[in-house]
């Protein structure tokens, strides 16, 4: 069982990360309309594509931390989904949304 002081102090990183995310999402869906032209129109299509492929990495950050959040709730965070054990603390500690220890993460 994790110490109750870093669970919650990963929870209210957490759930920054969460806000920032949906923030930052919501502004990816919207369209850029830079002018009129052909050439402007290459600039938008080049700059929509761009964020579609960020807005696929922040989605799939947001649902990993939702799903931390749940296991917070659970009193499951930091265990590894694949083999049960804890996740390493540091690993914890650079990314809060980690699913899995460091063996089995090289594994997936």
């Amino acid at each position: 069982m994790r110490d109750q002081k870093f669970v919650t102090s990963q929870k209210k990183i957490i759930e920054r990360e969460i806000d920032r995310l949906e923030k930052d999402i919501a502004k990816s869906k919207k369209f850029q309309e830079i002018g009129s032209t052909n050439e402007d129109n290459a600039l938008e299509f080049e700059s929509f594509e761009g964020k579609m492929a960020l807005l696929k990495n922040s989605e799939k950050e947001l649902v990993e931390l939702k799903s931390s959040l749940k296991q917070i709730k659970d009193n499951k965070y930091g265990l590894c989904r694949k083999c049960g054990q804890p996740i390493e603390t540091g690993r914890l500690k650079a990314y809060p949304a980690a699913q899995y220890c460091a063996t089995d993460a090289v594994k997936k």
